[in-house]
């Protein structure tokens, strides 16, 4: 099942994202006067922001981890691009694909 947030996560560049992170941590600081105040009128909210960091976190670290591997994920707003006006999705050249490495489940023997 899909993820609004996530998704919307995904489609932000890096700098954006890194923004998106301070703010959630602003987020979960604030949270925790007011629970020390007791003032938190939604006893859920806490646990939305930590989620929130959690999520925006991960999608960074999959970016980085990318990277590293040298195939670097790009947002999917630029990814988007890829769609031209009839709504359909225009196809890479089947030459330069990446093979599946060996004992792979798609491989058949």
């Amino acid at each position: 099942m899909p993820n609004a947030l996530a998704d919307e996560a995904r489609s932000m560049t890096d700098a954006e994202l890194g923004e998106a992170i301070n703010e959630a941590y602003r987020e979960v600081f604030n949270l925790q006067f007011q629970i020390g105040t007791r003032q938190l009128q939604n006893p859920m909210a806490m646990r939305q922001a930590r989620r929130q960091v959690a999520r925006l976190r991960t999608i960074l670290r999959e970016r980085q981890l990318a990277e590293a591997a040298g195939t670097p994920i790009e947002p999917l707003a630029r990814t988007a691009d890829a769609v031209d006006e009839a709504g359909d999705v225009e196809f890479d050249d089947p030459d330069n694909m990446v093979e599946p490495e060996n004992g792979s489940a798609s491989e058949e023997e």
